[in-house]
């Protein structure tokens, strides 16, 4: 399964000032023991992060939500991406020009 999950939480300054309200996501892949989040660090640099499902609930606790994606995934790119919600986009295939913040992809999906 595949899962977007969306952050209300950022380090970064832009997006304390262009996101209204989510400022950050990652794809997320969950098979029977295991999840990997693929995190988006810089354009340069994206990160497999490997936890377990428990983890999630945890996650969840700290203002994360998790929307379920059931179109194809594709996490090797060679371009990733300016931003996590380009990065995102990429990776699983939406191709909506319109979508540049987490809010609108939450809008999007859901």
């Amino acid at each position: 399964m595949v899962y977007i999950g969306f952050s209300v939480q950022s380090h970064k300054l832009y997006t304390q000032v262009l996101c209204k309200k989510y400022r950050h996501c990652a794809p997320v892949v969950i098979t029977k023991d295991k999840c990997i989040i693929y995190q988006f660090v810089n354009m340069f640099k994206q990160e497999q992060i490997s936890i377990k499902p428990r983890d999630l609930h945890i996650l969840k606790q700290y203002g994360w939500i998790f929307i379920k994606h059931n179109d194809s995934f594709y996490p090797n790119t060679h371009f990733p991406g300016l931003t996590c919600v380009q990065y995102t986009k990429r990776i699983c295939r939406i191709k909506k020009l319109n979508i540049q913040t987490p809010d609108k992809l939450f809008k999007f999906l859901k």
